[in-house]
């Protein structure tokens, strides 16, 4: 099979207790199939802990949490199942994590979620050094299952072009948020509907921004992202989530105008604390092109998919912004925690697009 690595997936290694947002705090740890059978048939002492630490919920198969998160993450910071037992008995997603495999039947992708603060790191110091974010190419024996049910390689070897046409607009200097990837998805999604031939993204140069106003974001924060139980499952998000509420919530309902004001401050402390503030987003949103723009292999929506990376991005200076708003500077460690526990709550943005019109 042949196999497609992003660039900075051989340097990752995992911090293990030195990792600032562990990977065992902040959601539901799921139990694959093959190890929720193991731990049923797990014989013993061990196997009844296994069991009493399980519950199934909206038919996923999870580890309990506690207040600290998954039961078995230890005082030390280490997960004390894997020290008892090895790999073995860890769920497959603690095994992979921050690894994303995607196995399209044709090829495979492996990638890294900025989930993790050390691939955020990885992917800062990448995109500070102009690296861009490319596949290396090899072949080897895969084990993870192919995940799709379409088949049309037609269809996918568009998308593997359509998104090196993407990301070579952004390198030509288009924004992230230009209308022109808007434009570009509305088209492709009505060819795929009519069935007509489907365009090139480099036909669209459109340069007026999509702009999120306050009343856009606040549609985005409350319809999915904030929820009270952050301030036990991620603390740090938490308090910047709280700065947003303090600094937009009331101010939008009081005076729209005010709150938009006071968003364009907030751009201006972003631009003046990040160091190359627009490079660093436009790779953020290469970065999404290249883990998560051939989702569209399986729903089709384009309009979606480029939307989603969008507001994905503009949400994230917000919260950059926020935390950097009283400070001198940020570090890369900083920026890079910020982007992991961000990136753990980021889908949920995803049910709020319905709220946010392309």
């Amino acid at each position: 099979m042949q196999i497609r690595r992003i660039s900075i997936y051989e340097d990752f290694q995992c911090t293990g207790a030195a990792c600032p947002v562990s990977c065992c705090r902040g959601w539901r740890v799921p139990i694959d199939e093959e190890m929720y059978k193991k731990y049923l048939t797990e014989k013993g002492i061990f196997g009844t802990v296994l069991r009493c630490l399980i519950e199934k919920k909206d038919d996923i198969v999870s580890f309990r949490n506690t207040v600290r998160g998954c039961p078995f993450w230890g005082t030390d910071r280490l997960c004390s199942l894997q020290k008892k037992s090895g790999t073995q008995y860890m769920p497959l997603v603690c095994v992979q994590f921050p690894r994303q495999l995607c196995n399209f039947g044709f090829f495979c992708e492996e990638t890294l979620y900025l989930a993790c603060p050390e691939a955020a790191r990885l992917f800062l110091k990448a995109a500070a050094g102009n690296q861009p974010f490319v596949f290396h190419v090899t072949e080897g024996e895969v084990r993870y299952e192919v995940n799709t049910t379409n088949d049309d390689e037609e269809f996918l070897r568009y998308l593997l072009q359509a998104r090196t046409e993407l990301i070579q607009m952004l390198d030509d200097g288009i924004s992230f948020d230009s209308m022109a990837f808007l434009q570009y998805g509305r088209d492709a999604q009505n060819a795929c509907l009519s069935r007509t031939p489907l365009p090139s993204p480099l036909y669209y140069n459109d340069k007026n921004r999509y702009i999120f106003d306050c009343t856009m974001m606040n549609q985005l924060f409350f319809n999915g992202f904030y929820h009270p139980s952050l301030k036990t499952l991620s603390p740090f998000l938490y308090r910047l989530c709280r700065k947003y509420i303090k600094s937009f919530c009331g101010l939008n309902r009081r005076s729209p105008d005010a709150a938009n004001r006071r968003l364009a401050a907030l751009e201006a402390v972003f631009r003046q604390k990040i160091p190359d503030s627009d490079k660093l987003l436009n790779q953020y949103y290469a970065y999404y092109l290249q883990t998560s723009f051939l989702d569209i292999f399986e729903d089709y929506s384009f309009s979606k998919h480029l939307l989603f990376g969008i507001a994905k991005a503009n949400m994230l200076w917000v919260f950059i912004a926020l935390y950097a708003e009283k400070r001198s500077f940020v570090t890369t460690e900083e920026l890079a925690r910020i982007i992991a526990v961000y990136e753990r709550r980021a889908p949920q943005l995803e049910d709020a697009l319905k709220h946010i019109t392309a």
